[in-house]
């Protein structure tokens, strides 16, 4: 089911317990546990568009928020036309510029930035692998971005966001030369994979499982992303949710495969009502990622950023800095650094 539009670390020093493809499954690591901060892809239809206009970089003020709760990674979604306003050529050096002082923010606070192309698989409205943009295109770009960012250690690379591709085989081959590309550019950050299907995880392990067990990353920093909403139809458009039982019950399926395939995972997108049933529901998936924490290496809630308003889903604090309802009960799963 189509979703709204929303297109609006460190250095590891234990980086081999990221992903371990067909390997063992790995010990409990690190968990990270944090937010999408939203502006950057706004105003996908205006290309390039007006810088603080049209779309924007989240503030100092956020990270500041957001870090002081307790969390520890900011998913941050750029549009790739901006980043790359010609395919195969130069990245925008303005935008470069914006998106490392953006990590430059999270790195003080010792967190870690998932950057995440959030275009849907697509160049300007066209797919990867059409005669219009080739899977070289998108192999340039992420190899570009490789070898800008192969010593920002605290920068994740998150290849796509909900890719629209017909095939996971096709998607699979387009992803494996995307990582080809950045492993040729010297770097080693964990790289987030994602699925077709909206990336959902309730169908990921029989849609897409199949075809992304077969991805091989010489340096085993693979983790792959899943996205569920616990709406009725799990598009997200809705405040009301299911029972908790429910939506636990459309994560299981991943957490098996991951077991079976010696893999991580990672909720990069998830959200809430605020009414209390979802309120409960916001509880038991946070308790039951940590509980699986041995496959499952985080997530980042959906969503929060100045731009919001009163969207039903936002993290964003009020205009007299109250917290919103899910921030409360997300508080419970957070280890607090106030000051």
């Amino acid at each position: 089911m189509e979703k709204p539009m929303r297109s609006l670390t460190i250095l590891f020093p234990a980086l081999l317990a990221l992903s371990v493809v067909g390997r063992g499954t790995p010990a409990p690591a690190q968990e990270y546990k944090g937010v999408n901060l939203a502006g950057a892809a706004y105003s996908s239809n205006k290309i390039p568009g007006r810088y603080g206009y049209d779309y924007l970089f989240p503030k100092s003020g956020e990270v500041t928020y957001f870090h002081d709760k307790g969390m520890n990674i900011f998913r941050l979604s750029v549009l790739w036309e901006r980043l790359q306003p010609t395919p195969g050529a130069a990245l925008d050096a303005d935008h470069m510029k914006r998106i490392l002082a953006f990590a430059d923010q999270v790195r003080a606070v010792g967190g870690t930035v998932i950057l995440d192309v959030h275009d849907y698989g697509r160049y300007r409205g066209n797919l990867i692998g059409s005669d219009t943009v080739s899977a070289d295109d998108f192999r340039d770009l992420w190899t570009r971005l490789g070898a800008a960012l192969h010593d920002r250690h605290e920068i994740w690379f998150g290849l796509m966001n909900e890719p629209q591709q017909r095939s996971a085989r096709q998607w699979r081959d387009i992803t494996q030369e995307a990582i080809s590309g950045i492993r040729s550019a010297g770097a080693d950050n964990p790289i987030l994979v994602s699925g077709i299907g909206w990336d959902s995880a309730h169908g990921f392990a029989t849609q897409n499982g199949p075809e992304m067990a077969a991805l091989r990353d010489p340096v085993h920093a693979l983790i792959f992303e899943v996205h569920e909403y616990f709406d009725t139809d799990s598009s997200g458009r809705s405040a009301e949710c299911v029972p908790a039982d429910q939506a636990i019950g459309r994560l299981t399926s991943f957490t098996t495969w991951l077991h079976q395939t010696g893999n991580v995972g990672f909720l990069g997108e998830f959200g809430v009502g605020r009414n209390a049933a979802c309120l409960d529901v916001l509880d038991r998936v946070a308790a039951y990622l940590a509980a699986n924490r041995s496959v499952w290496r985080g997530w980042t809630y959906w969503a929060a950023g100045p731009l919001w308003g009163e969207y039903m889903y936002t993290l964003e604090p009020t205009r007299d800095g109250q917290d919103r309802p899910q921030m409360q009960v997300l508080g419970r799963h957070l280890g607090h650094h106030e000051g």
